[in-house]
């Protein structure tokens, strides 16, 4: 049994329908798609906001490490600079060979700064010094200089005969370095 509608109801249907279409539209139009589009945008920035936080959270922990690496090089350079000086310091050369001269029971008998020799990364230091004592006391004093937390280097060495007490006056070219950088 179908129920049968008057023709003004018909009409009254079909208007509601079509209002409910055109509403349905414009609620569609300027409601849902627009917030649809704002959510989009939204998620999309989160997103990006959430990558560039992984991405800060990566450098902070890269942070820690360069920190340390740095603190590292920065101990290896102090190091290296106590080995090859960036400056001359004479009074420094001489107090460490007499402290060494002492040690080994030889004499200082002449310290001089001598000629200096540019290389590519360092500057040579020649100081002519002359060192009185015994064969042995002499080769364990010249032992301490190679052993020495700066670098030296001796070269044009003159042994000469011992004298009647067995002692020698050794000439020698002690060779220091100084950083150029």
């Amino acid at each position: 049994m179908a129920m049968q509608l008057s023709k003004q109801q018909q009409q009254y249907l079909g208007a509601g329908a079509v209002l409910f279409v055109v509403l349905g539209a414009v609620y569609v139009k300027f409601f849902w798609l627009p917030i649809a589009q704002a959510k989009a945008e939204a998620t999309e920035k989160i997103a990006q906001i959430e990558a560039k936080i992984v991405k800060a959270k990566q450098q902070a922990a890269r942070l820690e490490r360069l920190q340390a690496e740095i603190a590292s090089l920065n101990e290896r350079a102090a190091e290296a600079e106590k080995r090859l000086p960036k400056t001359k310091s004479v009074p420094d050369i001489l107090l460490a060979i007499s402290g060494l001269a002492q040690k080994n029971r030889v004499v200082i008998q002449s310290f001089a700064p001598g000629p200096q020799k540019s290389q590519t990364y360092f500057i040579e230091l020649a100081y002519p010094l002359a060192v009185r004592g015994s064969y042995h006391n002499i080769g364990r004093f010249l032992a301490a200089l190679s052993l020495e937390e700066r670098i030296f280097n001796v070269r044009d060495i003159n042994y000469p005969s011992a004298d009647a007490f067995g002692d020698m006056t050794v000439t020698l070219t002690l060779l220091s370095y100084q950083y150029k950088g």
